[in-house]
């Protein structure tokens, strides 16, 4: 009947709209000018252990990764990335970035950079630190257009874990407090794994010296001085 054809003439018009649609998105993702995004959690948190804060540089060293939307680049391209505030924490991080990365896997759309992190001091009121990582758009140097909005920016959470899993407060170190490791560190140049005997007497000795010198006294979490038993 007429009215049969009338439906399948539409129904063809629909199924012909549908179908050249989803090849024009398709083409899109794939035409349009180079993207990229961060790839992974949207919230990095990185715990810093004793070996973090035992070396002598101030930073430990750090990563993200980075996703090309679409398919892959024909040539080495650059990107920036900036530290903004984020008003979730007290203290921003002190983030040292490279002016430009440049990403080089061209057979793959994923790649992993590198910073560094100038480590906290560690204090009272742990779980602190925090910022964005985000994509400098605005930079010069930057080659690539904006991604996905909500991979645009990642969340960096630094804080600190010293306490070694092995401590017991047997005769020679007492009760733990994250200050009273930081100065064994300081001392010995070690960390709890690599402790001698010997090295017991040695931070009681530079304790004593330390306090002779006029300092103030090291308070643990409790805010008492800490002691070397």
């Amino acid at each position: 009947s007429i009215m049969k054809r009338i439906i399948y003439f539409v129904l063809a018009i629909l199924v012909c709209g549908i179908y050249v649609g989803c090849s024009e998105n398709e083409i899109d993702l794939y035409d349009q000018t180079p993207r990229i995004n961060f790839y992974g959690s949207t919230t990095h948190v990185r715990t810093l252990v004793d070996t973090d804060y035992v070396k002598k540089e101030p930073y430990a060293v750090d990563s993200f990764e980075v996703r090309i939307q679409g398919d892959f680049l024909k040539e080495n391209r650059d990107f920036c990335v900036k530290v903004t505030p984020n008003n979730d924490y007290q203290n921003s991080v002190d983030v040292l970035l490279e002016s430009k990365y440049t990403y080089t896997d061209l057979d793959t759309v994923c790649q992993i950079f590198y910073y560094k992190i100038n480590r906290p001091k560690v204090e009272a009121g742990r779980n602190v630190y925090g910022c964005y990582l985000e994509f400098d758009l605005n930079n010069p140097l930057h080659q690539f257009d904006k991604g996905l909005v909500e991979k645009n920016q990642i969340v960096l959470n630094v804080r600190w874990e010293l306490k070694p899993t092995e401590w017991n407060d047997y005769v020679g170190f007492g009760s733990y407090s994250d200050a009273k490791y930081m100065f064994i560190m300081d001392v010995c140049q070690r960390v709890w794994d690599d402790l001698e005997d010997e090295d017991i007497d040695v931070i009681k000795q530079a304790y004593r010296e330390y306090k002779e010198e006029g300092n103030p006294p090291i308070l643990g979490e409790e805010g008492d001085e800490i002691e070397y038993e």
